[in-house]
């Protein structure tokens, strides 16, 4: 959309050059009046400045006045007349494994206890609060403590058995670990624009009844969740209706699917039956040998590994990568148009066997990522 209040500084500048002409045929100024040095025509260009801002400021605001162009504030007052709010950022919340291999003694793991992640590829490291004291009694080789990141933000959805040292000693204490479902609770950002704009429109879309779209806006009034899949072509039968739900860390926890499950249960007609899920996991082993030109082979390798990578982080972390959604299938040729726009690599040649199909209730999930390097032949 185009405002119609938009005006060049040459335009507002012949605007006022055709003004003052007209004013001087109509006799209204002296004729002899030179409008193209000294202090006259620089009395003209402060005013034509002057009006030229004046332009760009309207621009400005007549912007904030349509939801589809408002940003920020103004946005959240369009968003707040049908009931939609700006989702705040959150901390993660999860349960790690503390582990050891003497078992003699009880030994008390303290509220406040910092444990920690390696530097990820960006060299930076997680930090987690132990919540409560907990104790680990005799005989007992491991117990699950519930812990809470430092920061807020999905960052703190760190993957699999990246939480694995331990900053405040506790001795006796060996090891501790993160496993595959151990978030209770997923970490958010702040929500940005554009997916509380799509809520907007949800949200007017939702007054047409029980469509796909209302499910899709109560789904997505919840903290926690990227995105959507509405089944609504009764997928269990007559009258059934399954909602699919995209999490910050891709497979949403219990919690945030009971969470969804009670706004749906609260909205939904008498006679729907609604079954809220998460998707089903396809696990991708990807595995590639960069053929390089020119570069450092291992600034080439983190620049794939990251985008790679930001394929399956939600929302977008790097521009031109698009995370995958549900039922999207995970391409080779995804992989090279990914992969390819770091510079200095000739061609990949990829190990898997073939595109990873997945269903149309499946989500793809990133279970390994092997990449290597090699100069190829010739450049």
């Amino acid at each position: 959309m185009s405002i119609p209040v938009s005006k060049t500084l040459d335009e507002v500048r012949n605007d006022l050059f055709q003004k003052i002409s007209d004013l001087q045929e109509s006799g209204n100024l002296p004729q002899k009046l030179n409008l193209n040095k000294g202090v006259v025509r620089g009395l003209i260009e402060l005013w034509a400045w002057g009006l030229y801002q004046l332009y760009q400021f309207l621009i400005l605001v007549f912007g904030q006045l349509f939801p589809s162009l408002a940003t920020g504030m103004w946005l959240d007052l369009h968003c707040a007349q049908v009931g939609v709010i700006r989702q705040l950022a959150t901390k993660a919340l999860g349960q790690v494994l503390f582990a050891r291999d003497n078992t003699a003694e009880n030994i008390t793991i303290r509220k406040n206890t910092i444990i920690k992640t390696k530097p990820d590829a960006a060299g930076i490291i997680y930090r987690f609060v132990v919540l409560g004291s907990v104790v680990l009694p005799a005989g007992q080789d491991s117990i699950l403590v519930d812990v809470e990141s430092e920061d807020y933000g999905r960052q703190a959805n760190v993957t699999t058995h990246m939480i694995c040292e331990i900053s405040t000693v506790i001795p006796g204490i060996d090891t501790v670990s993160n496993g595959d479902d151990w978030l209770t609770r997923e970490a958010v950002d702040k929500e940005e624009d554009e997916p509380l704009r799509e809520r907007y429109v949800l949200a007017w879309k939702d007054v047409n009844g029980s469509t796909k779209y209302a499910y899709e806006s109560w789904a997505r009034s919840v903290s926690g969740v990227v995105s959507v899949k509405v089944m609504d072509q009764h997928p269990r039968g007559q009258g059934t209706v399954d909602v699919i739900v995209k999490g910050a860390a891709g497979i949403p926890s219990q919690e945030l699917i009971d969470a969804v499950f009670k706004v749906t249960e609260s909205n939904r007609p008498i006679n729907d039956d609604v079954k809220v899920v998460s998707p089903v996991p396809v696990n991708a082993a990807i595995d590639g040998e960069l053929v390089l030109v020119s570069g450092t082979p291992e600034i080439i390798l983190a620049g794939v590994e990251n985008r790679i990578q930001a394929l399956f982080q939600d929302p977008p972390v790097l521009a031109g990568v698009d995370p995958l959604e549900i039922s999207e299938d995970l391409t080779i040729d995804r992989l090279t148009h990914v992969a390819m726009a770091v510079p200095g690599i000739k061609k990949i040649n990829w190990g898997m066997a073939g595109d990873i199909q997945v269903p149309d209730n499946g989500l793809a999930i990133l279970q390994s990522l092997n990449l290597t390097t090699t100069w190829a032949e010739e450049v």
